[in-house]
């Protein structure tokens, strides 16, 4: 049986958050209720049950139910708002769910009582919705009124047949107020986006939301509701484009896909370089948005920061598509595109590596920065200066671990955003030999600029934070850690074996995606000779990672081959030792303070492990030297280094 975490985001909800909480007691391992601090009694009322309350200000609909999320024990999720409740099947049928998962995410249909009435016509029933899933596969997207569960590709879904319980609007007052409310913040929402007010979504889709509700979805059974529920539906569709319009307006088009009157210049924020912060720069922003370790690390520390420390540059996100994607820090200072016409939309692949060029010459950019290993064909045409960013050439250095098929597009893609390119950062030294050894490519172009790690990592975290990580994972005392994904490269076999086959008492956690490998090799392994101190944790946050870190008496990672190694220096800056590879980038990453070991070498691991674990001092020692030496790869010279690289090609336009 899985264990469900129920979370419920609520404000001023004295009216119906009793009746949500008492229809999922049955079903609830665990009730996450996160209040936007309420002045009634809602607080009052969540306290006479088993509820853990955290108190966070308004983040928008959709961020804030991802915060609601992030903050549950268990990876199992009912999302529900205050005023929704589980009808007596729907509720039934979750138990019976709990005692055998076989989808990743559960649809109900939402049935809605409006000023008293429930509605089982007109365009409000029945409404899909997931809100029950494995947060492992899916996770809350869409727009900030119109929020919805995204789930991964490849993942299945089934339809519930019990009602989700939703207490709409009592009165048409409440109705009107509210549609003021949304419309507005759908309107600066697709303002940032970049969706225009054309005649067709100011007329004809208004038109079709009535006839739709009214006729098709035949509302006119229900008799003056059905009317005036269509009619409400007709006109929030032409005010939020209206509204949208207007804020087009009065913008002048200075700063499409920027909300207006953002104070952005008021940050205290200041830049690095004397130089002014004049190009229009575009990025390529698909790992950014969708990839959760790896490239989407890096692709997202570099916006943040350039958002961070030159707030008045000027920004563009090239995106195939806008739904389900990961949210960026400072939002409000860049601007995103994505396909607008049918057929882009349908094969948005092709958009990015080849239509997408038009986009980048209609936005006028100065430099465009493809952040992993490709640029689109044809980008010469856009007028654009090129960077592209080389992270590794391990589907050339290991073609054993891809498909042949994928081997070769690699670097096809490769060898051609080499070739067009401007400027080609390689995040290592070790990247950049690999360029010139096996590419035979031109190293004037090359520049080196190492990567930075999160913020989050440089964060020094209050003691009850790190006993809650250390609660919600039962943590041991003391243990190693490995963190990376449990694929063949990364070895992480031979850390078992060290821990295993030389009695080391201290526990090994891993937290990492979970490949074919760890099914294939792993489990094996740790079956046959019944390995009892390794833990795999799941549903670790990004913002709890930093806090296993630091607690752990020494970081693992006999990885075979990185290009860069972010884990390592993640690592040091939290403060513990490290233990890796000998050769390759390892070095320039670890540093002198470290310890490297021939990663296939079990018996050299767990010599390593004993070393460090048996003398303070020198775990000490390597702390300090640690820490000292991963100043070099601070956010800010990461930023400064791109950003001078952006001003010198802009200006040799």
């Amino acid at each position: 049986m899985v264990h469900l975490s129920v979370v419920i985001i609520a404000l001023n909800e004295e009216k119906y958050i009793e009746q949500c909480l008492r229809s999922v007691i049955d079903v609830a391992d665990e009730i996450v209720v996160v209040d936007s601090f309420s002045t009634d009694s809602t607080l009052d009322i969540c306290r006479k049950y088993d509820v853990k309350i955290i108190q966070q200000k308004f983040l928008g609909y959709r961020n804030q139910k991802n915060f609601a999320i992030e903050h549950a024990s268990f990876d199992y999720i009912l999302s529900l708002d205050a005023d929704e409740a589980l009808s007596e099947e729907l509720k039934n049928e979750i138990i019976e769910i709990k005692k055998s998962w076989e989808f990743d995410g559960y649809v109900f249909k939402r049935l809605n009582n409006y000023c008293g009435r429930w509605i089982y016509h007109t365009s409000l029933y029945p409404e899909r919705k997931i809100r029950l899933f494995n947060r492992q596969k899916g996770r809350w997207g869409g727009n900030n009124v119109h929020e919805v569960v995204q789930m991964d590709k490849d993942t299945k879904v089934k339809i519930l047949n019990g009602h989700l319980l939703h207490w709409l609007y009592d009165t048409y007052d409440e109705h009107l107020n509210k549609i003021n409310q949304f419309t507005t913040i759908s309107a600066e929402e697709y303002f940032k986006l970049g969706i225009k007010p054309s005649i067709r979504r100011l007329i004809i889709n208004p038109l079709w939301r009535f006839i739709h509700s009214y006729f098709i979805k035949t509302g006119f059974l229900e008799g003056k509701e059905g009317f005036v529920i269509s009619r409400m539906l007709a006109f929030s569709c032409f005010l939020k484009y209206a509204k949208l319009r207007s804020i087009y307006k009065g913008d002048q088009g200075k700063s499409i896909g920027k909300l207006p009157n953002l104070a952005v210049s008021q940050t205290t924020n200041v830049p690095l370089t004397d130089q002014a912060i004049s190009p229009r720069i575009g990025f390529d922003a698909k790992r950014a948005f969708y990839n959760h370790s790896g490239l989407g690390n890096y692709s997202r520390n570099l916006i943040n920061a350039v958002t961070k420390w030159f707030p008045d540059g000027s920004y563009t996100l090239f995106t195939p598509r806008v739904e389900g994607r990961i949210n960026l820090l400072r939002e409000e200072q860049f601007k995103m595109v994505s396909p607008k016409n049918y057929w882009n939309k349908i094969f948005n692949s092709i958009w990015r590596t080849r239509s997408v060029v038009k986009s980048i010459k209609r936005e006028r950019i100065d430099v465009y920065h493809g952040l992993s290993h490709e640029l689109p064909f044809g980008i010469k045409k856009s007028g654009a200066k090129t960077v592209v960013t080389v992270h590794d050439l391990i589907f050339i250095r290991f073609p054993q671990f891809f498909s042949p098929i994928d081997a070769y597009i690699y670097r096809k893609k490769l060898v051609y955003a080499c070739r067009v390119a401007d400027k080609v950062v390689a995040i290592s030294s070790q990247t950049k030999k690999d360029l010139i050894e096996f590419v035979n490519f031109d190293h004037d172009k090359i520049v080196v600029i190492y990567q930075g790690c999160s913020i989050n990592y440089w964060k020094e975290y209050t003691p009850s934070e790190h006993e809650t990580v250390r609660d919600k994972f039962n943590l041991p005392e003391k243990y190693l850690l490995y963190v990376g994904t449990i694929e063949e490269r990364k070895n992480l076999l031979s850390a078992i074996k060290a821990v295993q086959e030389s009695g080391i008492n201290i526990p090994l956690v891993v937290v990492g995606r979970r490949a074919d490998y760890y099914h294939n090799i792993i489990v094996p392994y740790i079956n046959e000779y019944k390995v009892k101190n390794v833990f795999f944790l799941e549903g670790v946050l990004d913002a709890e990672l930093p806090i296993i870190y630091q607690n752990a008496e020494c970081f693992i990672y006999p990885s075979l081959f990185e290009g860069f190694g972010i884990p390592i220096l993640e690592a040091l800056v939290s403060g513990i030792p490290v233990i890796t590879s000998s050769g390759g980038c390892f070095s320039e990453v670890a540093g002198p303070g470290s310890i490297y070991v021939e990663p296939t070498n079990h018996l050299e691991i767990a010599e390593a492990i004993t070393r460090i674990c048996k003398s303070p001092d020198l775990r000490e020692k390597m702390i300090a030297e640690g820490k000292e030496y991963s100043k070099r790869f601070s956010q800010e010279f990461m930023v400064n280094a791109y950003m001078d690289m952006y001003n010198s090609l802009a200006n040799s336009k």
